[in-house]
């Protein structure tokens, strides 16, 4: 089956950064279908493993590609049977596992919209996100039917839920429920695609709500085209490859640079169900079973396995060759310690739900440097804007991407007021400050709503941050501005330490000698708070705005 898709869209035999962006041509096809680029195009593949899962009660199944795509096909004929019709929503409210996948490809097929919701909301977040998207279908556990059955007199357009992990028979349901194994059991598995378009509306998702409601982002199906720096930054993705990840399939980091983005180049994926909070020791047993040879490990994680002494030693079978980081930047710390002691080729790659995986790096074409985010990938065209500007190497605003890039959005649902604020001209504006150096590295400086103003300086915290948690003790740490009657904002820390280590004055005192002398005498904390957890997005990001309302209310 000749397609043009995502693995079409890299430049393979690049001799280094340079000759991949100058050599680099889209190849956006008028008709374009992501089941297709996932499942389809690998007739070659139909017997090989596509999808590999297991949970933490000790049941494991694996998946060919031909039986995806043929369970897929069951899907969609289901869906049409329940009245679902192209550009209708699908909410899919599940966990890493085979259904999640299942479903998007059936919804993909039938020309619906996937909208993935966090198994981690409960009724007030779904309640939201229903309503919002008028989603005609849900699908959910059965331990999550307890979250939707409160709120169901309050959404109108939704027709029928889809139980995954029950017993099977629909008579075991109530009126408005159905199981999602009796339902595929029930459907043809003969499907016919019709003709779907590059431009046709594919996925709904919604933002963390980090700065206010959370907005519904719809992409269009070549969102997964975009997806070129998958192929870069895992150093050109190989036979062999098996791909795991714990981020959730919820959400852009889960689904776009995992499952989507690797099924185009027939490469298998490891899906993990666990009930539990995460565990370091859990996932590399994970790794080493399984043979995973690359995955997204964001900085949390990375944090997480820092905590296993010799982790090579401890798991001597490991497979890794590759992984990659995203949703906040690594500090330079955190990377070498990675060389160090998981000593896996390590590259760094950043977007957001508006626009993906844009920035990054490829240390096969290109040795990374530490401290910035990476280049842009091939194909996408990346600005540091002030103004509605372009400005010169080195002054800092907002990053942003050239709206032509098929990872960016084509709009914010049902909220066209919020698309002044995105855009400026020609530029997709990510929120995030930084500024460009000029080789084309990009330096991430912290959210526009998080940088600090002290003194007349404008800080950003990921830099201090950075400084911060390369002192031995810190395992994680966050800045805030915090009130300051003489400098306007004054800088807080908040940490949390490695398990062998306890606050001290003395720590404190060589931490912000450290950051003094490492940036500057404005930059460096004046004040601290130890903590043992914090607030995060279900991103896995750090909740800056949690630790400011809790300072403001504090100090009220």
């Amino acid at each position: 089956m000749a397609v043009i898709g995502l693995r079409e869209q890299t430049v393979k035999d690049a001799k280094n950064v340079a000759d991949a962006r100058a050599r680099h041509r889209w190849q956006i096809p008028a008709d374009y279908n992501i089941a297709v680029d996932c499942i389809d195009r690998h007739t070659d593949l139909r017997d090989k493993p596509a999808l590999f899962y297991e949970d933490d009660e000790g049941h494991s199944e694996k998946y060919t590609f031909g039986q995806i795509g043929a369970l897929s096909r069951r899907f969609a004929n289901a869906l049409a049977a329940l009245g679902v019709r192209r550009g209708d929503v699908v909410a899919i409210h599940l966990p890493q596992r085979p259904e999640t996948a299942i479903a998007h490809i059936g919804c993909y097929r039938l020309g619906a919209i996937a909208l993935p919701i966090s198994k981690l909301f409960g009724p007030d977040a779904l309640l939201y996100r229903l309503t919002n998207s008028a989603a005609k279908i849900v699908m959910l556990e059965s331990e999550s039917v307890e979250k939707i059955e409160p709120i169901r007199s309050q959404l109108p357009d939704l027709k029928h839920v889809i139980v995954a992990g029950g017993n099977g028979g629909d008579q075991l349901y109530p009126a408005g429920q159905v199981g999602f194994d009796g339902l595929l059991s029930k459907a043809s598995e003969e499907f016919t695609m019709s003709k779907t378009s590059s431009e046709d509306p594919a996925l709904l998702m919604y933002t963390s709500g980090t700065t206010g409601d959370p907005k519904g982002v719809l992409h269009a199906a070549r969102y997964v085209l975009g997806h070129n720096g998958i192929d870069y930054s895992y150093n050109f993705l190989r036979n062999g490859d098996l791909y795991y990840s714990p981020a959730d399939w919820a959400w852009a980091g889960g689904l776009l640079d995992g499952l989507l983005a690797i099924w185009p180049y027939g490469i298998p994926v490891l899906a993990y169900r666990s009930k539990a909070r995460f565990d370091p020791d859990v996932m590399l047993h994970l790794v080493q079973k399984y043979g995973a040879t690359i995955g997204l490990y964001p900085p949390t994680v990375l944090k997480g396995l820092r905590e296993i002494k010799n982790p090579r030693q401890k798991y001597p079978n490991l497979r890794l060759r590759c992984i990659v980081s995203g949703a906040e930047p690594v500090s330079p710390e955190l990377a070498r310690w990675v060389d160090e002691q998981l000593r896996v080729e390590f590259n760094q790659a950043f977007g957001q739900t508006e626009a993906n995986y844009f920035i990054g790096n490829c240390s096969a074409l290109e040795k990374p440097i530490l401290e910035p985010l990476g280049k842009p990938y091939p194909g996408h065209d990346v600005a540091i804007i002030v103004d509605g500007q372009p400005v010169k190497a080195g002054e800092t605003g907002e990053i942003g991407i050239r709206r032509d890039s098929p990872v960016v959005m084509k709009e914010y649902w049902k909220n066209p007021a919020a698309m002044g604020d995105k855009f400026a001209g020609e530029w997709c504006l990510t929120g995030d400050m930084g500024h460009m150096d000029d080789q084309g590295y990009v330096y991430f400086q912290g959210r526009n709503d998080d940088v600090i103003k002290t003194s007349g300086y404008r800080v950003g915290p990921a830099e201090v941050e950075a400084k911060i948690i390369e002192h031995p003790a810190v395992a994680s740490c966050a800045v805030i501005g915090v009130p300051d009657e003489r400098r306007g904002q004054t800088i807080k820390a908040f940490l949390k330490l490695l398990p062998e280590h306890e606050p001290s004055q003395k720590l404190i005192e060589e931490i912000q000698q450290h950051v003094k002398q490492r940036l500057a005498a404005h930059e460096y904390p004046r004040e601290f708070e130890f903590i043992d957890e914090f607030p995060m997005t279900v991103t896995g990001k750090i909740r800056r705005r949690d630790l400011r309302d809790r300072e403001l209310q504090k100090r009220a």
